[in-house]
């Protein structure tokens, strides 16, 4: 299996016949709250205990997204992407932001929040897991942190990574799919006064001896254990030391599966102790212009659709799908040929090292 993972890695991040179709058409993807939070999603045709995961990075939906949204519905955002957000059995993204109208901004650069009415889009765009665990969720206080998570659970959505304490915030969202069960733990290290404790409201802090401790509880009541992280440096290609130790460290407890953000760029994959790490899935949705473009440079509008394809026994294919955040409509679509190429291209340079 771990051949066969390596392979697939080393295929997704070099290959050009990886790209999506040109003309922005979108191209099959190519290979390469309470504790505890249950869904169980409608039937597929999957077969028994093979189950497809999709994951996406940063998605934030303030600021002019709010605007568009009131314009054009609460599907705006997804409605280029919607085929690549639901082919998949479970599809999950980290949530950059307070689903509130009520609170005051914490005290830092950036706060970011959208009218709760707004949380449908998420699930009838197909994202069936939220992670909450980042610098953004608790942006308006305890009461946006609680209307968040009510506009979450008025729409059926799972999440993970937030709570009215810590206990809620460090417990999995459980889906049950194809016979197999899949815990998805969230964390971060950003933003330290906003941490969920054991008398207050907030989101689970990333350190190894958490995630270690939470990973193994949850390996006791799941088959599969998916790890969000969000860590690391904005606009740094290369992971630093703690995100390798902390996703390392969950692999280790037993997760198969971490997903990182906080970049806004997209960072390396990692075979590692026959599980897999996606350092940065980068940016998703976020409302990214022509002025942007020019200032961040295309790495910023450059992400991928992850699919991670797994058993109990392990993960058995890896794809990916080229994404543009379009900056005319500040929303992603289908990457064209060119876009598709340089995405794998950075991909290969960053380099999908194999590790134990």
């Amino acid at each position: 299996m771990l051949t066969r993972l390596a392979l697939l890695l080393a295929l997704a991040l070099v290959l050009p016949l990886l790209a999506a179709c040109g003309d922005g058409e979108p191209a099959p993807p190519q290979a390469v709250q309470t504790p505890t939070k249950e869904a169980t999603p409608a039937p597929t045709a999957t077969p028994d205990g093979v189950v497809t995961i999709a994951a996406v990075g940063d998605v934030m939906l303030a600021r002019d997204l709010i605007t568009l949204m009131d314009e054009h519905g609460s599907l705006y955002p997804y409605e280029r992407v919607l085929d690549l957000l639901r082919d998949a059995d479970i599809t999950i993204a980290n949530l950059e932001g307070a689903l509130t109208e009520r609170g005051l901004p914490v005290e830092k650069l950036y706060n970011f929040r959208t009218p709760p009415r707004f949380a449908i889009g998420l699930t009838e765009a197909g994202i069936d897991v939220v992670a909450l665990g980042n610098n953004h969720t608790a942006d308006y206080g305890v009461v946006g942190v609680q209307d968040t998570l009510a506009a979450l659970d008025d729409v059926g959505l799972l999440y993970s990574g937030a709570g009215m304490d810590e206990a809620a915030a460090r417990a999995p969202a459980i889906v049950e799919v194809a016979g197999l069960r899949i815990a998805f733990l969230s964390y971060t290290d950003q933003l330290v006064n906003t941490f969920a404790s054991s008398y207050g409201a907030g989101v689970a802090y990333a350190d190894a001896a958490s995630i270690t401790e939470d990973v193994g509880a949850a390996r006791l009541v799941a088959d599969v254990v998916v790890v969000s992280i969000h860590s690391g440096l904005e606009y740094v290609d290369e992971p630093t030391a703690v995100q390798q130790e902390l996703a390392h460290a969950a692999i280790d407890a037993g997760a198969l599966l971490v997903l990182g953000h906080h970049p806004h760029t997209l960072q390396r994959l990692e075979e590692y102790g026959g599980g897999l790490i996606a350092y940065s899935l980068g940016n998703f949705i976020f409302d990214l212009d022509a002025e942007d473009l020019e200032n961040l440079g295309p790495r910023a509008f450059e992400t991928v659709v992850l699919y991670v394809t797994l058993t109990k026994a392990g993960i058995v294919d890896v794809r990916v799908a080229s994404v543009f955040i379009d900056p005319f409509e500040n929303r992603p679509r289908p990457a064209t040929d060119d876009e598709a190429a340089a995405i794998l291209g950075r991909l290969g340079e960053l380099g999908a090292p194999v590790g134990e």
